[in-house]
């Protein structure tokens, strides 16, 4: 399986709430930058945090890449990388819309077998991933995508 591990674009500070955070003019470059290079992953799936700057990522990326957006809460900010992975898909090529920390932590988890380890991801980047199983430690970095 692939798993994209994407973090969503620039988003403003003037909000009500940090979940209201939307997406500015250069977040939205930013993302349909990165989902431009992604254009021949044939992707299945695309789960989205349900915070708004996370969902306007995952919409355009769903625009290019002809799939919809299903909401996952455990993709959330400070979400447990370890419990996301029972909600996951374990074939096909899934994009994940989501924040630092968790795009790290995840990426950490797969890769290195330890959330603490993953990359920092600048807005709108993405770390392809490849692994036989979906589990600790099992995935490789195929590609770094950076807008």
């Amino acid at each position: 399986m692939k798993l994209i591990i994407m973090r969503h674009g620039e988003a403003s500070w003037s909000a009500p709430s940090d979940m209201e955070r939307v997406l500015t003019d250069q977040g939205v470059r930013e993302v349909s930058s990165t989902v431009a290079s992604l254009a021949t992953q044939k992707v299945d799936r695309i789960f989205a945090s349900p915070y708004l700057r996370a969902q306007q990522t995952a919409r355009i990326a769903a625009g290019a890449l002809g799939c919809e957006v299903e909401t996952l809460p455990g993709l959330e900010p400070d979400g447990n990388p370890q419990a996301l992975l029972p909600m996951l898909p374990e074939a096909g090529v899934i994009l994940l819309a989501s924040h630092m920390p968790m795009v790290g932590c995840l990426s950490g988890l797969l890769c290195d077998g330890t959330p603490r380890s993953g990359p920092s991801f600048q807005t709108g980047m993405a770390l392809i991933l490849e692994m036989d199983i979906l589990a600790p430690g099992m995935a490789q970095v195929l590609e770094r995508i950076m807008p």
